[in-house]
């Protein structure tokens, strides 16, 4: 699973001093007693009206991040771009877990019932504009949970477009449930003009494509969407389910071993402009309470194409955060879930 140096777990805490963190492009300001204090900021989909072949053209001209040099591609990680508090087999096993189970989503619809405007966005909701239309979209999502039905299940046969078109559908067939931002899919109608890339990792591969098929729960303030996505492809199903059980093992061991409890480390695996697959790492700044639920912002480098990805804080590992967009502060989050296993 990468590249480890040949160092052994420590599996506990260091009194060290925190390392920098290796992304600056967006530094924010601490600020004091600004508890339930949020500034909405804009989104970090990818617009792309020329459709795929605007992606390269947007990535080598992006003005948020050229080169883009704070962000690492995911076979390339290694615990020498972590801060030296995190330098742990684990640690490293852990995001390159989550990378496998992090997807490049593509939506080619705009729903007719996005609303004008919401709270947490300034000025006009993403893509109201677009209502109606085919324009597509990228952002990044993060496979949740895994499911796969047999006959026995009750559950029909597969849903997915392949057997919709065929005299045989499958009668065993899998559920991938993805986790992303509202703004990136809002509704059912969007749901299924989607589609989801598993494995892009690199420019040699375009990855294997999951269907989007239903919205499991959504919320525009809080920025959040679960949605579901069928196949047939039952070694991809297969192989979903056993990196989702592997993450979640890495991920309990993680939080019984204290990681991060003096620390804000704050880390992204995203798919920036619609392009192979990218971790940047940073710190997160500053928590922002809504009632129950709780926004983030934080240093980590993210570019159009982000949203969705998840945002990894181990001192807050059981939150599933999206991350949502920017705004004077930095880069910040949308309302995550509580993980229960």
């Amino acid at each position: 699973m990468g590249n480890t140096g040949g160092k052994k777990s420590k599996l506990q805490l260091e009194d060290d001093d925190v390392a920098q963190s290796h992304c600056q492009t967006t530094k924010l300001k601490e600020k004091k007693n600004t508890e339930g204090c949020f500034i909405p900021g804009h989104h970090e989909a990818e617009i792309c009206y020329g459709g795929e072949a605007d992606l390269h053209k947007h990535y080598t001209g992006c003005k948020k991040n050229p080169g883009h040099v704070n962000f690492i591609p995911v076979n390339d990680f290694n615990l020498d771009h972590l801060p030296s508090l995190y330098h742990d087999v684990i640690m490293l096993e852990l995001i390159k877990a989550l990378s496998a189970l992090t997807v490049l989503i593509k939506v080619k619809y705009t729903s007719l019932k996005r609303p004008e405007s919401v709270p947490c966005f300034s000025g006009q909701y993403p893509f109201y504009n677009t209502r109606g239309s085919d324009v597509l979209r990228t952002g990044t999502g993060r496979v949740w949970l895994v499911d796969k039905y047999t006959e026995s299940d009750n559950k029909g046969t597969c849903p997915c477009g392949k057997c919709q078109h065929s005299d045989t559908p499958s009668k065993v067939w899998g559920e991938v449930c993805v986790v992303t931002a509202a703004h990136v899919v809002f509704d059912v109608s969007e749901v299924r003009q989607t589609r989801c890339v598993v494995g892009f990792d690199d420019n040699k591969s375009s990855g294997v494509s999951l269907d989007g098929w239903g919205v499991v729960e959504a919320n525009i303030e809080g920025d959040r969407c679960l949605f579901s996505c069928v196949s047939c492809d039952l070694e991809l199903v297969d192989e979903l389910r056993k990196m989702w059980r592997h993450y979640y093992d890495l991920w309990e061991k993680v939080r019984r071993y204290g990681f991060g409890y003096v620390d804000k480390l704050a880390v992204i695996v995203s798919h920036p402009h619609g392009c192979p697959k990218q971790v940047s790492v940073g710190q997160w700044t500053h928590e922002h309470g809504r009632g129950r639920w709780n926004k983030y912002t934080y240093t980590t480098c993210t570019c159009p194409g982000s949203s969705g990805a998840l945002v990894y804080l181990p001192r807050h590992g059981r939150l599933s955060l999206p991350h949502s967009g920017s705004n004077s502060e930095g880069n910040y989050s949308g309302e995550g879930w509580l993980i229960h296993l």
